[in-house]
């Protein structure tokens, strides 16, 4: 079942988001605080899929202006992956976010999860080809 997460979610989310795939440049994971923000703050999107009240799955997404919506993260729980609980997650956002106005969406993925997003009607663009850079200024 999806449901829209809450504070007491927290720290299960953040265990979802501790997976190698989901690492910053820097090697850190995602931060409470960033975490935190997409279940307290308006504007933002946090829902779960739980089976037998366990979080399996999540995502944590932003409105953006001109009715978009930016998906930060879609992240299952490695011992749940391949089972379509994400899949399932991302269909049923879809139509929350169709009630919220929302028209269209926008995320980055990894060249492994491509796929996925491919699966689901999602297209590369054409226009905007992201690499991620990374240069530490402080020795």
């Amino acid at each position: 079942m999806t449901k829209r997460l809450n504070i007491n979610d927290l720290d299960n989310v953040l265990e979802i988001l501790q997976q190698d795939s989901l690492r910053y440049c820097d090697g850190n994971y995602p931060e409470r605080n960033w975490v935190e923000h997409f279940i307290t703050e308006e504007g933002c999107f946090a829902y779960g899929f739980f089976e037998d009240s366990v979080l399996q799955s999540v995502l944590l997404a932003e409105k953006l202006s001109y009715k978009g919506c930016m998906i930060w993260y879609i992240a299952t729980k490695p011992s749940f992956q391949g089972k379509g609980h994400g899949s399932r997650l991302l269909l049923e956002f879809q139509e929350i976010a169709k009630e919220s106005q929302v028209e269209w969406f926008f995320l980055n993925a990894t060249k492994e999860s491509l796929s996925f997003y491919a699966k689901h009607g999602f297209e590369t663009s054409e226009f905007s080809k992201v690499y991620e850079h990374y240069k530490e200024i402080i020795p």
